[in-house]
């Protein structure tokens, strides 16, 4: 039986790139569906979603038509062993209502984001972890008020 390679952190690193540029960037499920696991585990689940592959692809379609000029920008990669972690910046304006059943603000907003992302031997997401700044994007949109106003 011949052992499979595991990926370098450089090659985990590359493969983040590459998934937040095809999906966040240039709005490709079809690419975020192949490189995800069919056992992956979702640990941010968004309200009314499944915490696997299906409930995250649903959670991406809802994400890129709320805000179909989203761009995600990388500012720090780290990665170690079958992990990497991320800091970065998810923009966009809110033309399809920021989250399911909001009306849409058309505003522009910036959201700040950390998010943790386990990849498998043959290069596919096993699980994700994340935290995003969706406060700070309300309060830029006008949903909620601003701390002290």
């Amino acid at each position: 039986m011949r052992r499979q390679r595991m990926p370098t952190r450089e090659q985990n690193k590359e493969l983040v790139r590459r998934f937040i540029d095809e999906v966040f960037n240039k709005k490709n499920l079809d690419y975020a569906m192949e490189a995800i696991s069919d056992d992956f585990v979702e640990h941010q689940v968004l309200p009314g979603m499944t915490p696997d592959k299906k409930g995250t692809m649903e959670q991406f379609r809802v994400l890129l038509e709320a805000s179909p000029d989203m761009k995600a920008e990388i500012h720090e990669l780290i990665a170690s062993g079958d992990r990497v972690a991320i800091r970065g910046t998810y923009s966009g304006t809110d033309s399809g209502g920021f989250m399911p059943g909001m009306t849409p603000t058309n505003k522009p907003y910036s959201m700040e984001g950390i998010d943790i992302v386990r990849w498998g031997d043959d290069g596919r997401i096993l699980e994700h972890w994340g935290i995003l700044d969706v406060m700070g994007a309300m309060t830029q949109l006008g949903l909620i008020p601003a701390p002290g106003s």
